[in-house]
């Protein structure tokens, strides 16, 4: 008995031998219910539907070992009287595990989310690993910035005082970072309201391709020339935009013009020819023909019409065919297409 109430430290040495009981017999149940109590939940989890408690069991699964060792440590030394300094940096330690811990726990959560939102709204296997390796690369920054300043915060420092005492050095990068923040806000804006996508034809002023990447600042086109255009995301959203292949149709118009002098009942005929002619071609739709105008030099008319299929090769394909058509249509007719010409009428009396 002399034995045990002998200090060492500050602490009788049966403090240390209780300390030691505790510190094994946390660390044994911690094993022992992950090694069974876990292990019956992953087996009942395998036989239902959702994956929802699938998740929770790998994000117990994914506390490893140092884990553990602190938290029966921390158990233990709660019997211990021991030096302020051991203190602080015992909490410092299990803070810093902790926390860390805590992000790549919550980042399992936030890429099983993503994997859901991306799911639902993007088929494209391309399109939906863009949008999760971009995304993830958002969120990850974010959670380590926070468990920083949460860590900072909890070991006494003030934050607030630090963030303030950057000064007029951070207002100039917060002004630097205006325009890459920006575009990564509006990274978000497309993903999430999605104005085109990957393999998407658009057009932004002079500039015209297919959307091959969508990335956190820019976005990168590939020109009908080939080359690679690339354009930041806020370009792209407030350049007036026009998104190809998201139409379901394409309305065309375009002029017909025949020679001064034609007869009156040719004309009356025109638009009747190039509605038989536009409603022969397949996947067209024809809305009106109208005379428009009497011209300088040729009588003017406005025809319009659909394509009922969005693809443009199909829309070039079909428009050469109602032109050819209108063609045959005239020659069978004898009416004449008026060129840039200029007749002279000479009155020999």
């Amino acid at each position: 008995m002399e034995f045990l109430s002998a200090r060492y430290f500050g602490n009788p040495v049966s403090d240390y031998l209780y300390a030691a009981a505790v510190f094994s017999a946390t660390l044994a149940g911690l094993y022992l219910l992950r090694a069974y109590g876990l292990a019956r939940l992953k087996a009942l989890a395998a036989r239902t539907s959702t994956d929802v408690d699938d998740l929770l069991i790998d994000l117990v699964y994914a506390i490893k070992a140092p884990e553990y060792h602190l938290l029966a440590l921390y158990a233990a030394v709660r019997y211990l009287e021991l030096p302020p300094a051991f203190d602080k940096t015992l909490f410092a330690v299990i803070l810093v595990a902790v926390s860390a811990r805590a992000v790549t726990l919550a980042q399992k959560l936030l890429d099983y989310w993503l994997e859901k939102f991306a799911a639902d709204r993007y088929t494209d296997q391309a399109v939906r690993e863009t949008v999760l390796k971009s995304a993830r690369v958002v969120f990850k920054t974010l959670l380590w910035v926070a468990a920083v300043i949460f860590v900072l915060s909890n070991l006494g420092v003030n934050v607030s005082a630090a963030l303030a005492g950057l000064g007029i050095g951070g207002v100039a990068v917060a002004l630097a970072a205006q325009a890459i923040l920006g575009d990564l806000f509006n990274f978000f804006v497309i993903l999430l309201d999605k104005p085109f996508r990957i393999g998407d034809f658009v057009i932004l002023d002079d500039m015209m391709g297919t959307v091959e990447h969508i990335g956190l600042k820019s976005t990168r086109v590939r020109s009908l020339g080939g080359e690679l255009i690339i354009i930041s995301n806020s370009r792209m959203l407030t350049g007036g935009l026009r998104n190809y292949k998201a139409m379901n149709q394409r309305r065309v118009v375009f002029k017909t013009s025949v020679i001064p002098g034609t007869p009156l009942e040719k004309l009356r005929r025109v638009p009747g020819l190039i509605k038989e002619a536009v409603s022969a071609v397949p996947d067209t739709r024809f809305d009106r023909s109208n005379l428009q105008a009497h011209g300088t030099y040729s009588i003017d008319f406005e025809t319009v019409y659909y394509v009922t299929v969005a693809d443009y090769n199909v829309y070039a394909d079909d428009h050469e065919a109602v032109l050819l058509k209108i063609g045959e249509a005239f020659a069978r007719e004898g009416i004449e297409f008026a060129y840039l010409t200029q007749a002279l009428f000479v009155n020999k009396s």
